[in-house]
């Protein structure tokens, strides 16, 4: 039911919202860097992220009152507006302030570890050593940033980032229900429900973008379902299209660096990063590329189950 009603309060609400940006030509700013076939989504409305966020506010209030609420569950709606909020903040710059690139790599990094600590200071809570607490805290830190950044990563084509989201919030409904989170499989219920409503609007040809409003807060559930759950480790396999994305940036921004500095011309790996777009460029059309990433991720989800499952 809560995943019902999440879905049904964006596929209501987001029609009106979609009116709203167009009539004061809030849109998708593309760089001229980027793919020539993206031109043609200069202005397609965005921040579709708002609606989202706004869906998981209105979907809590009916758990509210009928399921008791662990601290757990306020903490991941936490790390949701925290990171939804940080990607409000750079499309605010884009959109409304006019700036090509939002806000600055240095502003963008301090606010997500900024807004980390409260967090990661709750799941500290119990754990007596002080060699510990610094470990442990580190590792927390580096699984947040490495999460939220890659799934903003993947952010590029109509329908990539939600399709692939999707079935790491099923999978985690599973478990948080088999392994003993009941809030975790709640929270995942509600925002499988938002992203698949939302899919329905920005699946090809997208009617809105969702953001870095949207792939920030997807970045940030993501990323506390896992901590919580201390399955963090399983990303590897559960996240695998948002490590190949990342990966392929390193790589590309690595490698240019490298031959720069050696043979005084940087030369690339791929044609363009993240690696949807060197696809792109290879002539395949966008649909077919989110499709084929979206059946990589399921293939991916279920052995990932297929993983955890075992412990049980």
């Amino acid at each position: 039911m809560m995943a019902i009603l999440a879905f049904m309060i964006v596929f209501v609400n987001m029609p009106w919202f979609i009116r709203i940006m167009k009539s004061r030509q809030i849109g998708q700013i593309v760089r001229d860097e980027g793919p020539s076939s993206h031109w043609s989504k200069k202005g397609t409305p965005t921040m579709g992220g708002l609606i989202m966020i706004g869906a998981l506010l209105i979907s809590v209030i009916p758990v509210y009152f009928h399921i008791d609420l662990s601290a757990s569950f306020g903490w991941m709606i936490y790390m949701t507006l925290a990171y939804g909020f940080i990607g409000f903040l750079d499309d605010f710059k884009k959109t409304i302030k006019k700036s090509a690139y939002g806000l600055k790599a240095r502003e963008d990094i301090a606010l997500q570890i900024l807004l980390a600590i409260p967090f990661i200071f709750f799941m500290m809570h119990g754990i007596p050593s002080i060699s510990a607490i610094i470990g442990l805290s580190l590792f927390y830190l580096l699984v947040i940033l490495s999460v939220t950044n890659a799934v903003n990563l993947t952010d590029g084509l109509d329908g990539l980032l939600a399709g692939v989201a999707l079935p790491i919030f099923i999978f985690y409904i599973f478990y948080g229900y088999y392994a003993g989170f009941p809030m975790v499989s709640q929270f995942a219920m509600i925002f499988a429900g938002i992203i698949g409503g939302f899919l329905f609007f920005n699946a090809y040809p997208a009617r809105i973008f969702m953001g870095n409003t949207g792939s920030f807060a997807i970045g940030g559930a993501i990323a506390g379902m896992a901590l919580i759950t201390s399955t963090a480790w399983v990303l590897l396999i559960l996240g695998a299209i948002f490590v190949l994305e990342a990966l392929s940036v390193m790589l590309q921004v690595s490698w240019f660096k490298y031959t720069k500095k050696r043979e005084g011309e940087g030369r690339r790996i791929f044609r363009m990063s993240p690696i949807h777009h060197h696809f792109e460029l290879l002539g395949y059309p966008e649909p077919l590329i989110v499709t084929r990433f979206w059946i990589i991720q399921s293939i991916f989800t279920l052995l990932a189950w297929l993983y955890v499952a075992r412990f049980f």
